[in-house]
């Protein structure tokens, strides 16, 4: 990288130092004097901020430790410089007041009807670094879309996909490029901003009869042994949450609801789980949960959904099912 800085520079360094004798030492191109001032003025102007983009990167590096911050950071600046660099271009070489006017207008015109969605995306991606909804490694959701977000640039936003054909929150190896623009016009959202854990709920069938008292202070004690570390790691964000956001509920902690379903109990379990774990989460509560309850002879899992009475010597059962 810094190899390569340096060639850029060297090369630009170049090619004022050329134009510069040419116009300045030299009679070739004489009828040209004013066009290469303002060629050379131009390479200074890109050279100076070359420079100084350089070395913001440079202190960014030894000042911002946060990955994400530098990256924001980062990609922040090279957007101003690109600017301010694209408007003192435009004075170079429009240098009356009414040129410079007009010269913007048709531009401006020009631009916004032949690129409208490219510069929506410019929209996009600096309210997406002004405001910040989500930022590099952060898990959303715009629409049909779910993933980790890989890359932000200046015109499009680069994820990681996941879901899809594939059960559960597990990547699908696919990456999609989306314009910035989406975030003008949808809704964006963020499963891991200020607050990197989601609640989940596992639903329980108990088959009439069985022992539900039992049955829920397993489910809560085997639970609490699961996501203790979740719901201790969880109180802490709310705690520094709760210095921005107007919040009214602090509880984290693992909550079961009730209730009947035909002649079944529904059990529900609710607890938290850091977003990027909910499957993985899942299956052990449920491994652990059926082990458990395998070894209750008055707790059994299923449900029963109709009993049709034939007649008296036989019975007909349908929708029955055990695990």
């Amino acid at each position: 990288m810094g190899f390569l800085r340096g060639l850029n520079t060297l090369i630009l360094l170049c090619i004022a130092v050329v134009i510069a004798y040419v116009n300045y030492f030299t009679d070739y191109l004489s009828g040209y004097g004013p066009v290469l001032a303002k060629a050379l003025q131009s390479v200074i102007i890109v050279l100076i901020f070359y420079i100084i983009k350089n070395i913001i990167e440079d202190v960014t590096k030894t000042k911002i430790h946060d990955t994400k911050e530098r990256y924001t950071f980062r990609k922040t600046v090279s957007i101003i410089i690109t600017i301010i660099v694209i408007a003192s271009l435009f004075i170079v070489w429009f240098t009356e007041t009414t040129q410079l006017i007009i010269a913007y207008g048709i531009l401006s015109a020009g631009i916004a009807i032949a690129l409208q969605d490219l510069l929506k995306s410019v929209a996009g991606g600096f309210i997406i670094f002004v405001s910040r909804p989500f930022r590099a490694g952060d898990r959303i959701q715009v629409q049909d879309v779910i993933g980790d977000v890989l890359d932000i640039r200046n015109f499009s936003t680069t994820i990681m996909e996941i879901g899809e054909w594939v059960d559960g929150d597990q990547y699908t190896g696919r990456i999609i490029q989306m314009p910035n623009s989406f975030i003008l016009s949808q809704t964006v959202k963020n499963y891991t901003k200020d607050f990197s854990f989601i609640w989940d709920e596992v639903d329980i069938m108990l088959v009439s009869g069985s022992n539900w008292i039992k049955a829920e202070e397993t489910a809560i004690r085997i639970a609490n042994e699961i996501v203790y570390d979740f719901e201790m790691n969880a109180k802490t964000e709310l705690v520094h949450m709760g210095e921005k956001y107007f919040i009214t509920q602090y509880d984290v902690e693992t909550r079961l609801y009730m209730k009947i379903i035909g002649d079944g109990l529904n059990m529900r379990l609710r607890y938290v789980v850091d977003a990027r774990q909910r499957r993985t989460t899942k299956k052990l509560f449920i491994q652990k949960l059926l082990l458990a309850f395998e070894q209750e002879e008055d707790i059994n899992v299923g449900s029963t959904t109709s009993i049709e009475i034939v007649d008296s010597s036989q019975i007909k059962i349908s929708g029955y099912s055990q695990y």
